[in-house]
């Protein structure tokens, strides 16, 4: 509301999401890109990963992939329930308060919905 003339604007306010649950424009993708399609096979082969031995397996197959892209797909994934993430160590920082920090990079792992477009679309068997 304007404290001049008191008219009132309606403004849209973009939905906040909290850290670690993936693109909000997931649920907009329709189709999944080649590149997703290929993370996709590469946690199925080779089970949990992080994105440095994702963007290396990557490379070994002949994809130049950059690490903000790379993030923005996982990201992708993660909003679509494909992916999962989580952390594997953390070190206590204060005993008293109970702190801690990550200590190990995010590794990313298929759910039982990433497996399940696996098996169907691509016709895969994965672990």
């Amino acid at each position: 509301m304007c404290p001049k003339c008191g008219h009132i604007f309606y403004v849209d306010v973009s939905f906040e999401r909290r850290k670690g649950t993936g693109a909000h424009y997931a649920r907009q993708i329709k189709k999944l890109s080649p590149l997703h399609e290929e993370i996709l096979q590469l946690l199925a082969e080779y089970g949990p990963c992080t994105k440095r031995r994702l963007g290396g397996l990557l490379a070994q197959r002949g994809r130049r992939i950059s690490g903000n892209s790379l993030s923005g797909r996982l990201s992708e994934l993660l909003g679509m329930g494909l992916v999962k993430c989580y952390r594997t160590k953390v070190r206590e920082v204060d005993p008293e308060t109970k702190k801690y920090r990550f200590v190990k990079k995010p590794v990313w792992e298929l759910t039982e919905k990433g497996t399940e477009y696996i098996i169907y679309k691509l016709g895969l068997d994965p672990l």
